[in-house]
């Protein structure tokens, strides 16, 4: 009896030691992401109200990276822009719509609309937002059996932070001996992370990622970057609800580079992430659902180094 209860409280005590070093990483995470993150007093904000039927859709700011909606189903939402917004000055946001899965072509249930707002502040009321670019899908491209569809508007942005000069001084990675290869690396050791639901590896694998996300929509005090952190991320969720765990493998997929070769990520043909992941997941009541999803990952090779690093 004695021994058991000795193995009861030393198994108390390394849980308590582990849960206590875990929130000292965790908060190490957030004070280097503050750090990656100023201040403004001009902070204006821009958003796409996105809507789409019938077809995936793909925004991307020309010379940055892009973002997808490739669920087959409808959607409608507002998607901020500004963490795709490297600096201030005219830019070209790139639109793309592709046919549904198992369609070779877009379809005349294929609509869509983008509408870009500005706010001249992040805490403008929406009824304040000033319109200024538009697209809506033509019309009748079934006949046309186009695979995609392609356009372009330009926007003019004044927000106050920069990082162009940072992509500037980075490596152009199609130089890059077998470059493929330490891409794919990169995939493996991340995917690995998130198999092992390592959550504090992951966090520090998007650091960068993240430290743009807060410093560009503006949510750059102690608090709010905290609180960004309660909101668990799928792939690396511990929930014991979540069961039945695959990741696809890095393979069967496309190279697309970004920003004139100093960004890069892999993509599955269907256009989703490569780095994707299928489960079941039960609800309070016990009932069992499939869940999918993934997260994209764009990587850069600062300078100096010889590694990449998530962008």
């Amino acid at each position: 009896m004695k021994k058991l209860i000795s193995l009861f409280l030393l198994s108390c005590f390394l849980f308590s030691c582990g849960q206590e070093n875990q929130e000292k990483q965790m908060e190490e995470i957030i004070q280097q992401e503050l750090a990656l993150t100023q201040n403004y007093t001009h902070r204006p904000a821009f958003g796409a109200q996105v809507t789409k039927n019938g077809c995936k859709l793909i925004i991307e700011v020309e010379g940055s990276q892009d973002y997808r909606f490739t669920d087959d189903t409808g959607q409608s939402t507002m998607l901020p822009l500004n963490f795709l917004l490297f600096n201030a000055g005219k830019k070209n946001v790139i639109i793309k719509v592709y046919p549904r899965d198992g369609e070779d072509y877009l379809t005349k249930y294929a609509n869509a609309s983008v509408t870009i707002y500005r706010a001249a502040d992040k805490d403008t009321s929406l009824k304040d937002y000033q319109q200024i670019a538009e697209f809506n899908l033509p019309q009748g491209l079934e006949e046309q059996k186009l695979p995609y569809y392609e356009a372009k508007l330009m926007i003019d942005v004044d927000v106050p932070f920069t990082y162009d000069q940072e992509l500037a001084t980075s490596i152009n990675l199609k130089n890059v001996p077998n470059i493929e290869q330490k891409i794919v690396e990169k995939y493996n050791q991340i995917r690995t992370i998130c198999i092992n639901r390592d959550e504090i590896a992951y966090h520090r694998e998007f650091l960068h990622s993240s430290g743009i996300v807060s410093n560009t929509t503006y949510e750059n005090n102690y608090e709010e970057i905290k609180n960004s952190y309660k909101r668990k991320p799928m792939l690396t969720d511990s929930d014991s609800r979540i069961t039945n765990r695959e990741f696809l493998p890095i393979e069967n997929y496309t190279i697309q580079y970004y920003a004139n070769g100093k960004i890069v990520a892999l993509w599955q043909k269907n256009l989703r992430p490569m780095l994707y992941m299928k489960a079941h997941v039960k609800n309070d009541e016990g009932e069992e659902r499939n869940i999918e999803g993934g997260d994209p990952i764009f990587l850069y090779m600062p300078q100096g180094s010889n590694e990449l690093k998530v962008w």
